[in-house]
C-alpha cells in the first residue's frame, strides 16, 4: 500500500482520471471476446508423494529419455554379441593382387656383354656399386631439398643416404628409389603444432612436400604413411643437362635409413663380398616385385638383413656344404655402435656362389615357422620372446600362417616382417623357389632378373 501511494500521490487529478477510464475500457473489451468452454474432468485420486514425484517434471522427463536410451543401447549392445557368438568371425580385409597395366616406359631384362654366371655378374656388381660420382650425386640432391626448405622451415638439416648407385635404370625404380633423404626437424621450432608424433610427421612431411613441389622443380609420384616412419616418393630434377631425373624417398626424423647406410658400411669393411651379396639380392629383389613395401612386401633394408644373416649361419656348395661364416654377430655395432672385430673368413667361396647359396638357403634350408632371422645373435635359434610372433590369416578367415620373424636389429622388440600378408608371403617364396631352380640350372643371369609383371585382370596368378 506504502508503494502504492508513493506511485499515486504525486500524479495530478487528470492522470489519475485518465488511469481510471483506461482500465475501465480494458476490462469492457476483455469481457465482449467469446470464451472456451473447457470440460470439466474428475481429479484422479492423490497418492503419497514419493521422492521420484517430488522432482520436477523437466527433470523427471530428461531421466527417463537417457534411462530408455541407456536401455536401447544395452539391447543393441547384447544383440550383438549374440550373433557374433552365433555367425563365424567375419573375414580379414581383402589383399587385392597386383593386376598389369600400361606402362609408357616398360623395363626390360638387362643385357651383358659378358658370357657365364661369374662374368655377368661381375659386370652387374660394376654399375650398381655406389662410386663417387653416385655419391656426388645424392649430396646434391640432398643440398637442393635443404636450399629449398631453409626458407619454409628454417634450421634444418638434410642427409643422403644410398646404398647402390641410384644413377643406373632399374625395374620399379620409382617404386623402390635408391635414394633416402632425411629431413631432420626440431619440432618446438616449427610452425607445426601436434601432441601426436606421427600426425606431426605427417604435416612435416606435407608441408616439406609442398615446398619442393612448388619451389625445388620436384615432382611428387606417391605417399606413404601407414608405416612407422611415413615418406614420400619424388623425382629430384636432373643434377646435370645430360643427367636422368633420379627417385628419392623424403621422409621427416627417420631412423632407418642411417641404420641401413651404418649396416652397409660396416658390411664393407668387414667383407667386401657382404656388401656384393647384398646389392645383388636387393636388385634381384627389386627386378622381381617383391620390394615394394607399400605393397605387403619386404623393404629393402629388410632383405640387406636376410643377406646378412644368411652370411652369418648359411650353407654354399652342393654336395659338400660348406659353412658360411663371411659376417661376425654385429650385436655391438646395433647396440654401442662399435665394428666387431674383423676375424679372417674360412669361406672362400666367389660373389656369385654365395648369391646362388642365398636362394638355396632361403628355398630349402630355412625354417619359416621355427626360426628367426636374428643378425645380432648371429646363429640359428628360435624367435626371441621380445620379438612379437606375426600370423597371416588367409582370405577365407579360417587358415592362418605363422609369418617372418625378422628381428630389428636396433630394436628387438619389434617384428619386421609384419608388414607382410599371406599373398606377399606366397610371392615370396615363388621367387625364391624360382630363383633357385635357374640359378641351379646355371641360367644366365638376364633370365633371372627378368622383370616381375603382374598379370593381367581375370588372368590366373
Amino acid at each position: 500500500m506504502a508503494g502504492v501511494l508513493a506511485a499515486v500521490l504525486p500524479l495530478e487529478i487528470h492522470h489519475l482520471l485518465a488511469a481510471l477510464v483506461g482500465a475501465f475500457c480494458y476490462m469492457l473489451l476483455q469481457s465482449l471476446e467469446p470464451s472456451l468452454q473447457r470440460r470439466k474432468t474428475e481429479a484422479a485420486p492423490r497418492k503419497a508423494a514419493s521422492p521420484e514425484s517430488r522432482t520436477p517434471p523437466w527433470r523427471s522427463q530428461s531421466v527417463a529419455r537417457k534411462s530408455q536410451g541407456l536401455a536401447q543401447e544395452e539391447a543393441h549392445k547384447w544383440a550383438a554379441l549374440r550373433n557374433s557368438a552365433r555367425s563365424p568371425p567375419a573375414p580379414p580385409p581383402a589383399v587385392k593382387p597386383e593386376v598389369r597395366k600400361p606402362s609408357a616406359m616398360p623395363v626390360k631384362a638387362p643385357t651383358f656383354q659378358a658370357t657365364g654366371w661369374e662374368a655377368e655378374i661381375k659386370e652387374l656388381l660394376a654399375t650398381i656399386m655406389p662410386d663417387s660420382k653416385s655419391r656426388a650425386a645424392v649430396e646434391a640432391i640432398a643440398k637442393s631439398v635443404k636450399r629449398a626448405l631453409v626458407t619454409e622451415l628454417g634450421s634444418v638439416e638434410v642427409d643422403g643416404f644410398a646404398c647402390a648407385n641410384p644413377l643406373g635404370s632399374a625395374a620399379f625404380g620409382v617404386a623402390v628409389p635408391e635414394v633416402d633423404i632425411v629431413v631432420t626437424v626440431d619440432p618446438k621450432s616449427c610452425s607445426v603444432r601436434s601432441t601426436d608424433n606421427a600426425k606431426l610427421l605427417k604435416s612435416l612431411i606435407r608441408s616439406c612436400t609442398d615446398c619442393l613441389v612448388s619451389h625445388g622443380a620436384f615432382k611428387f609420384r606417391r605417399s606413404a604413411f601407414r608405416g612407422t616412419e611415413p615418406k614420400v616418393t619424388l623425382i629430384a630434377p636432373a643434377i646435370k643437362p645430360n643427367e636422368a631425373t633420379v627417385p628419392v624417398n623424403l621422409s621427416v626424423n627417420a631412423a632407418s635409413p642411417a641404420r641401413c647406410a651404418a649396416l652397409f658400411e660396416a658390411c664393407g669393411q668387414l667383407d667386401e663380398r657382404a656388401q656384393e651379396v647384398i646389392l645383388l639380392i636387393r636388385r634381384w629383389a627389386k627386378d622381381r616385385g617383391v620390394s615394394h613395401a607399400a605393397k605387403g612386401h619386404l623393404s629393402p633394408y629388410c632383405w640387406m638383413l636376410m643377406a646378412i644373416y644368411y652370411l652369418q649361419v648359411g650353407f654354399v656348395g652342393a654336395g659338400a656344404e660348406e659353412k658360411v661364416s663371411v659376417l661376425p654377430p654385429l650385436a655391438s655395432l646395433a647396440r654401442k655402435g662399435s665394428l666387431p672385430k674383423k676375424v679372417p673368413s674360412p669361406c672362400s667361396t666367389s660373389t656369385a656362389e654365395l648369391f646362388k647359396g642365398f636362394l638355396d638357403f632361403y628355398s630349402n634350408r630355412f625354417d619359416w615357422r621355427n626360426e628367426a632371422v636374428s643378425v645380432c645373435l648371429g646363429k640359428r635359434s628360435p624367435p626371441a620372446a621380445t620379438v612379437p610372433v606375426h600370423v597371416l590369416l588367409h582370405e577365407d578367415g579360417k587358415t592362418t600362417q605363422v609369418g617372418l620373424s625378422l628381428e630389428d636389429p636396433f630394436d628387438s622388440r619389434k617384428n619386421l616382417g609384419d608388414s607382410m600378408n599371406w599373398l606377399s608371403m606366397k610371392r615370396l617364396q615363388e621367387e625364391l623357389a624360382r630363383g633357385y631352380e635357374l640359378s641351379s640350372q646355371e641360367a644366365s643371369l638376364g633370365e633371372l632378373l627378368e622383370p616381375w609383371s603382374p598379370p593381367e585382370q581375370g588372368q590366373d596368378d
